[in-house]
């Protein structure tokens, strides 16, 4: 006799006819806590994934809200609920799927201060989030508390999938660590802002990632640790590799005091958005260098007088010419200062020592908004102005 619900029974009842995946793996499944981290594109679709599946408690960790432009993405959340917290309106929604679920909310950001507590009585982590600071956190709490780990990543038209098992009570031993051993530094990587995805890559991404939480949890199949699924969405193929444990690795017994995130930033202290501003209103020129995508996010305007142009970074890496046809359209008789900005200032200033000496030859200085405008706590926002000019 199951201890399930007559009505959970009947509602993954087609699952229940599995060759191999029974009453007795649905009631394992349904026994399991699993705790998520990140309500996002990967979260989103996970999380619905397994409420259907029938896991019966579910933990998951956010502290933003909902924005118009996760929804392409994060298929829990709907227009009508912009602004809300990203954890309350996917409990909502995990409760809708399966009625008798458990569902914590928790609006907070996972960290090296709260990772071990919060990971207390969980059978399973889910790291769904998508800095490298906080899969290395994610993957060391894993191994220090001995917790299994489903992990994912998805960048444009690839993700990653993979389940770790390391630490105290393992019975696999090979952890993320294995296969990254340092967190990379933040110019080796892809830059935060411009990389994009393919929403439906992520949820093809979070299938694996259930798919792989399933047969484990249930007891079906626990020989994929170290498995890693890499996914290509434009050839719909998926490549597999068994990463092996290194023997020379020493295990995480500890968390340290934090983990340093890999923000794509350009350091010049002697620049800052008060000093753009006053340059702006003076004659200085500006050049937007981020994507026409990233535009559409978040466009703000300068003065209606400022002379504002836009060059994506695309354009000008592949052709640099663009940037000198502007530098020339921008020189004048009289020396003439011009400020390049993007969103977090790693691009913009890879602009300005590129084309720095060009500039000087033209009578130009050139200056990086340090930070980007993601830094800038709205100083450049909410200024009347103009559609920006084109080189």
């Amino acid at each position: 006799m199951s201890q399930l619900p007559r009505e959970e029974l009947q509602r993954v009842a087609r699952q229940t006819l599995l060759p191999g995946f029974g009453v007795a793996q649905q009631e394992a499944l349904h026994g399991t806590h699993v705790f998520v981290i990140g309500a996002g594109g990967l979260g989103c679709p996970l999380m619905q994934q397994l409420a259907a599946a029938g896991v019966g408690e579910i933990s998951v960790i956010d502290d933003d809200t909902v924005d118009i432009t996760n929804i392409h993405r994060q298929i829990l959340f709907g227009a009508g609920d912009v602004g809300r917290p990203k954890v309350e309106v996917a409990s909502e929604r995990l409760r809708q799927l399966q009625p008798g679920i458990v569902v914590h909310a928790i609006r907070d950001r996972f960290s090296a201060s709260n990772a071990l507590e919060y990971l207390r009585g969980v059978d399973i982590l889910v790291d769904g989030s998508d800095t490298f600071a906080t899969k290395f956190l994610a993957a060391d709490a894993a191994e220090v508390t001995g917790i299994p780990l489903v992990w994912g990543s998805v960048l444009r038209f690839r993700g990653d999938c993979a389940l770790w098992w390391s630490g105290p009570g393992a019975k696999a031993c090979v952890g993320m660590r294995d296969l990254y051993p340092t967190q990379p530094d933040p110019d080796s990587v892809p830059d935060c802002a411009t990389a994009g995805v393919l929403g439906v890559t992520t949820s093809v991404v979070a299938g694996l990632m259930a798919t792989e939480l399933i047969q484990f949890a249930s007891g079906m199949n626990r020989e994929r640790t170290g498995l890693l699924s890499i996914y290509d969405s434009l050839t719909a193929s998926i490549t597999h590799f068994r990463v092996p444990h290194d023997p020379a690795r020493e295990l995480v017994t500890e968390l340290p005091d934090g983990y340093a995130p890999t923000a794509c930033s350009v350091s010049e202290p002697e620049d800052d958005a008060h000093t753009m501003l006053r340059d702006l209103r003076d004659g200085a020129v500006a050049i937007d260098v981020r994507e026409a995508g990233e535009k559409a996010i978040d466009d703000f305007f300068f003065d209606a007088t400022t002379e504002h142009y836009h060059l994506p970074t695309s354009v000008w890496h592949d052709d640099p010419t663009t940037a000198l046809s502007l530098l020339d359209a921008i020189a004048g008789e009289d020396s003439r200062h011009v400020w390049v900005y993007c969103a977090s200032g790693k691009r913009s200033g890879d602009f300005v020592s590129t084309f720095a000496e060009e500039a000087a030859g033209r009578s130009i200085t050139v200056h990086n908004l340090p930070g980007g405008i993601s830094a800038q706590d709205g100083t450049l926002h909410g200024m009347p102005g103009t559609s920006p000019g084109t080189p």
